[in-house]
Formats: structure tokens, C-alpha cells, sequence
């Protein structure tokens, strides 16, 4: 049963996944009240909690059981598509909407990140016949797109391959092998989208 990873005991990797969303909160709450406390800055901290919440627990499924969570990641993907899609209906703006700080929220440019990075990684998908990447990782590629736009892809692939590969180091000296390692993928997405949003703020 997928929840019988909640079942097993609090080992190192639980206690790195808590450690690290816990300073993502906390780092969070700093950037959203640093100024002031109101309603919408509230309701944007909760918004980006629950948000955190979701691509971390992707993020520590795929840790553990080498595959993505289904239902979760289809949900959150068809959310953010809706979203972005009813915004840039609404306010009907290439330049996005400013929410917080520095934050600006571009639904267009967003949409355009969405359909680069998910091509990308369908090729890949298509290229390897699913060895490199599965389709899973594609849903997780959109999900990005969606949520940190077209603007920041660089730097979220940067955050995202280079923490990969020393993860990737890091496991093969341990193993004293390199042939035939598997790494999940998503963990490594997840912590650069999480990071570009934060320093968005």
C-alpha cells in the first residue's frame, strides 16, 4: 500500500524532508510578514504552505518508492492549469500580476514555461523509451512550468540538475558503483521550484 510510507520509522531521510520544509517555512513566513501582517499576506502565506506541502510530500513519495504519486500530481497540475488559465482570462495580462514583494504572477508566461518544459521532457520520455525520465516526471514538469514561468527556467534548472548530480556523487561513492543507479528525479524539481519561488518574494 502507497501509505505505508507514512508507517515506517523516522530515519535520516524523514528527518532531511521535515528539516528542510520546516526551513522553507519558516523562510516563507519571514519573506511574506517581514514588512507587515495583514489578510492577504495570511492568505498568501497559507496558500504557499499548502502548496509546499503537496510538492513535498511528491517530492518524499518519489524518495522512496522511485515513482510519482498519480492522483496527487494530476490534481495539483489540473488546479495550477485552471489557475493560470482564469487569470490571464481575467486580467487578460502578458506582464503578469504583482502579489507580493517582488513576486509578479504571470499566468502567460507560466503557461509558455508549462509548454517548453513538458515538451522537453516528453522528448526525453520519448528518446529513452522511459529509462531517463517516465511520465510521471513530465506531469512534475508542467506542475513547475505552471509555477515559476517561462523567466525562471534557468535558474530552477540549474538548482535542480546540479543538486541532482551531487545527490547522484554522493549515492555512487557510497555504492562504489555508477552503473545501474537509479535516482529519483522529483525531489531535485520540487527543491528548485520551492527555492526560485522563495527568492521570488
Amino acid at each position: 500500500m502507497r501509505s505505508q510510507i507514512f508507517k515506517t520509522k523516522c530515519n535520516t531521510t524523514e528527518k532531511v524532508f521535515i528539516f528542510l520544509l520546516t526551513l522553507s517555512l519558516l523562510f516563507l513566513a519571514y519573506k511574506v510578514f517581514c514588512e507587515q501582517i495583514t489578510i492577504q499576506n495570511v492568505f498568501i502565506f497559507l496558500l504557499l504552505t499548502g502548496l509546499f506541502l503537496v510538492l513535498t510530500f511528491l517530492a518524499y513519495f518519489d524518495f522512496k518508492k522511485m515513482e510519482v504519486h498519480n492522483t496527487t500530481s494530476l490534481y495539483l497540475l489540473i488546479s495550477l492549469a485552471i489557475l493560470n488559465i482564469l487569470l490571464y482570462l481575467i486580467f487578460k495580462d502578458s506582464t503578469g500580476i504583482r502579489v507580493i514583494g517582488e513576486w509578479v504572477y504571470n499566468p502567460y508566461n507560466n503557461m509558455i514555461g508549462a509548454i517548453v518544459l513538458g515538451s522537453i521532457f516528453q522528448l526525453i520520455v520519448l528518446i529513452s523509451k522511459e529509462k531517463a525520465l517516465g511520465q510521471g516526471d513530465v506531469r512534475i514538469a508542467l506542475i513547475t512550468g505552471l509555477l515559476i514561468g517561462m523567466s525562471n527556467l534557468l535558474e530552477w534548472g540549474y538548482i535542480t540538475i546540479f543538486s541532482a548530480l551531487i545527490y547522484g556523487l554522493i549515492l555512487a561513492y557510497k555504492k562504489k558503483r555508477f552503473k545501474g543507479l537509479k535516482i529519483p528525479f522529483v525531489p531535485f524539481m520540487v527543491l528548485g521550484s520551492m527555492v526560485v519561488i522563495l527568492l521570488s518574494l
